[in-house]
């Protein structure tokens, strides 16, 4: 089971080195993306200058390859986060509900951060795979 970073489905979407790396776990195995995670995609989409039409038409595209959207905000979804969040402090809170989700779903993070992501893999966590 694989769970997607916003940087990932960016590097993905933006064919940067390691899109391989996502597209072939779109292909070969469930994917998931916690919603906040997605929420950046979609900015990203935006910022670039996409219009929403087209950002839409993106996502639309993602769902086609079977990216299931996690919207998990119970109770200790986001109490994990947030002891991610004290206790990492260099993470951002989108990157702790991807730990959070990958913990629940016992899967892998693939992630193109090292920057923040390093440290945290070596915490033991859960699994990250760097696609990059």
């Amino acid at each position: 089971m694989v769970i997607l970073d916003a940087c990932a489905v960016i590097a993905y979407l933006r064919d940067e080195e390691g899109a391989d790396v996502v597209e072939s776990a779109l292909i070969s195995e469930k994917c998931f993306i916690h919603a906040i995670n997605m929420c950046e995609v979609y900015k990203d989409c935006l910022s670039r200058g996409e219009n929403r039409k087209d950002a839409d038409l993106l996502l639309e595209d993602l769902y086609l390859t079977g990216l299931v959207v996690r919207e998990d905000m119970d109770a200790a979804i986001w109490k994990e986060s947030a002891e991610f969040k004290a206790t990492i402090r260099r993470i951002s809170y989108a990157d702790c509900l991807a730990l959070s989700i990958t913990k629940r779903l016992c899967g892998t993070l693939y992630t193109s951060d090292r920057h923040e992501l390093e440290p945290v893999a070596e915490k033991g966590i859960c699994p990250i795979y760097f696609i990059r």
